[in-house]
């Protein structure tokens, strides 16, 4: 049932009108009509924290914890293209807010209203464009100095991500694909909104992530700006809370759910977890690293001491105790049928067997 004028929302007003013009329609048909809306990546933070990377601890000093709840939702994608063809910023070089066109309601949009209809953190420093930033005594270049570490290695660009610790890696991954998601094609550099979170995350301040995908959004509604429109399920929601009818347009969106750390940390190429070979300047790199050359070591020594002790059990006792010793004497520390370690005082061996098995060899069949 749809809602009548008197149920609307003081922010959606009825005008009559598909597009503000002909040129906006023109656009919508070349540009966003059958633009793809970004998928949704479902992978808790937590996950992160075997390999001693804390997310939720940055999430909680910015103040966004509530944004890793509820992320499964259903979208309209016709409504989302909508929204970003139509939208147009209201005065000034720095609006404060911005009005857009769907299904012939116009609609004013704001950091608070975002924040009030869909829960969105708006606590702390309300910033979302570098001139706000600049306000706060944020400056790009000092920032970036501070938080890069040198792994060494070579990179291309000084912006590229590859230069910050392992824990800020994580975190912009969680940025640029799950809360102000970006173009795949362009998440290997820092832009200035992301080290504005990293950088306060450090700090430990708590930032309004309404303000930021405010102007997250206005980026994606310039028809030049590539990739996926993002927050489909936010924004069919947000037009949903204003009394725009869309129950019969709603579709389940796209969840992208079978992400584990293993492949994030090797997507960034990582320093801690499962290693793989680097690609750089000169090819493709096979030397073990320090801590590999060790655990290989390692290996060797602990499987031909478990030859050595099999093959006296096998000389010195019959058939039955031969049994016995290799189950029970030898299981707490060997597996022969799989040829794999186990570590029985962890409680987690057999996930940590599964996320073995589940790292590099196969990947999900999709770009993250």
């Amino acid at each position: 049932m749809a809602f009548t004028h008197g149920q609307m929302h003081a922010n959606a007003l009825f005008k009559n009108q598909s597009f503000r013009n002909a040129a906006t329609y023109s656009r919508y048909l070349r540009r966003f009509r059958d633009r793809p809306l970004y998928p949704s990546f479902f992978i808790q933070p937590a996950t992160f924290s075997k390999y001693e990377i804390d997310i939720p601890v940055y999430l909680r000093r910015l103040g966004w914890s509530s944004l890793v709840e509820n992320l499964r939702f259903s979208q309209c994608p016709e409504a989302v293209r909508l929204f970003y063809v139509n939208l147009r910023c209201g005065p000034g070089s720095d609006p404060s807010y911005f009005t857009t066109l769907v299904y012939d309601y116009e609609i004013k949009v704001t950091p608070d209203l975002l924040a009030s209809l869909l829960g969105l953190p708006h606590d702390g420093l309300k910033a979302g464009s570098d001139r706000d930033f600049y306000h706060f005594g944020f400056r790009f270049d000092e920032t970036l100095q501070s938080l890069a570490h040198d792994i060494g290695r070579w990179f291309p660009s000084q912006l590229s991500v590859g230069r910050m610790p392992d824990d800020l890696k994580v975190l912009h991954f969680f940025l640029t694909r799950c809360f102000l998601p970006r173009d795949l094609s362009s998440t290997e550099l820092l832009h200035s909104t992301y080290l504005w979170v990293l950088y306060n995350a450090r700090a430990g301040r708590r930032i309004s992530f309404a303000s930021l995908m405010f102007c997250h959004m206005i980026r994606f509604g310039n028809e030049y700006y590539s990739g996926p429109l993002p927050f489909g399920p936010q924004i069919t929601r947000l037009i949903s809370r204003l009394g725009i009818y869309l129950r019969d347009k709603v579709v389940v969106c796209d969840i992208l759910d079978d992400l584990r750390p293993q492949h994030v940390l090797a997507r960034l190429d990582a320093l801690v977890g499962p290693r793989k070979p680097v690609t750089g300047s000169g090819g493709v790199s096979n030397q073990p690293t320090e801590h590999e050359h060790a655990t290989a070591t390692a290996t060797a020594l602990e499987d031909a001491a478990a030859a050595t002790f099999k093959q006296a059990a096998h000389s010195m006792c019959g058939p039955k105790w031969r049994k016995w010793l290799e189950k029970d004497l030898l299981l707490p520390r060997f597996v022969y049928e799989s040829n794999q370690i186990n570590d029985p005082i962890s409680s987690d061996s057999e996930s940590d067997d599964e996320d073995r098995i589940s790292t590099y060899a196969s990947p999900p069949k999709y770009p993250f």
